[in-house]
């Protein structure tokens, strides 16, 4: 993989810039000088308070998108180094648009270059906020290491993120000319504990769909949720999980998405994780990251 990047504030990764280790929930960030885990996050936002198909509300914080535009998209099956990437068939590209947005006001590009590019957005909790991060020690850079073949990856990642926060974060994005051709969502972890099984799969699904209305042109990825050591108490967090992963994953598979079934995950490894046993250590971040850039060359037909 080739390039690099160093934490920071980098434009248009669609994140802000963060100096303190202890940084407020609500801001996005991809990027930043803290050294690790916020382990006083996953619970800072609260509960979903709804019933299937109600509206929610957000106070999410506005941030920059990179955008490019993509050419059709291929669709393969893929398993190799841990990852299995699962889908059914393929969706066409998105729109052509513009480079460096901004919530508030969108400023068309024109370059050949950006017109030529494929828009990534990888969005999620802490775990996206980490692996972002981790992204931009690599030699491959917050584009894993793909910006060569004119892929642009943006990172969202919002430490505590429940569910709920999705919609109304991906609704102040609508408007952007540039809409993403390939959507990976890591979500739903902080959401295991916190309602039934199948009352969440339902509010999942219903959301998902109103997601594909607004991004008809988009690829969208599920990617599993992945067990946390520290929660194996519960059977949510086992069989519940497992069988939790395999229904939605299904799902977005029959919907024309895909599926990525992170098959390194072994909670009986502490090599993985951090020693908070719920997020992951370097190597889990490499593996995850490793995990997005096969996904992202096999949906573009890259590999």
């Amino acid at each position: 993989m080739q390039g690099g990047g160093v934490p920071g504030s980098v434009s248009g990764c669609g994140f802000f810039s963060q100096s303190p280790p202890m940084v407020p929930e609500h801001q996005w960030s991809a990027a930043g000088a803290a050294s690790g885990p916020f382990l006083g996050s996953m619970d800072g936002v609260p509960e979903r308070r709804r019933g299937v198909g109600a509206s929610v509300s957000s106070a999410l914080e506005a941030a920059a998108v990179v955008g490019g535009v993509a050419g059709p998209v291929s669709g393969v099956v893929v398993a190799g180094r841990g990852v299995t990437v699962e889908e059914r068939r393929s969706v066409a590209s998105a729109e052509a648009a513009a480079s460096g947005l901004s919530l508030a006001e969108a400023g068309p590009s024109t370059s050949d270059a950006e017109r030529k590019s494929t828009a990534v957005w990888i969005i999620g909790h802490s775990f996206i906020h980490w692996a972002g991060e981790r992204a931009l020690l690599r030699p491959g850079g917050r584009h894993l290491g793909l910006g060569h073949l004119g892929i642009r990856v943006s990172w969202w990642g919002q430490r505590g993120m429940r569910w709920h926060q999705l919609l109304p974060f991906l609704s102040r994005l609508r408007s952007c000319p540039r809409r993403p051709d390939v959507m990976i969502l890591h979500l739903g972890g902080n959401d295991v504990d916190t309602l039934p099984a199948r009352q969440l799969l339902n509010i999942i699904k219903d959301d998902l769909r109103v997601l594909f209305d607004w991004f008809p042109s988009t690829r969208v990825i599920w990617s599993d949720v992945i067990p946390r050591p520290r929660c194996l108490a519960s059977r949510r967090w086992t069989r519940g999980l497992a069988k939790f992963n395999r229904q939605i994953g299904k799902w977005v598979v029959s919907r024309g998405g895909l599926q990525i079934l992170h098959g390194w995950v072994e909670v009986g490894c502490a090599g993985l994780f951090h020693k908070d046993k719920v997020h992951l250590s370097d190597v889990g971040w490499d593996l995850l990251l490793d995990d997005f850039a096969v996904c992202c060359e096999s949906v573009l037909g890259l590999c």
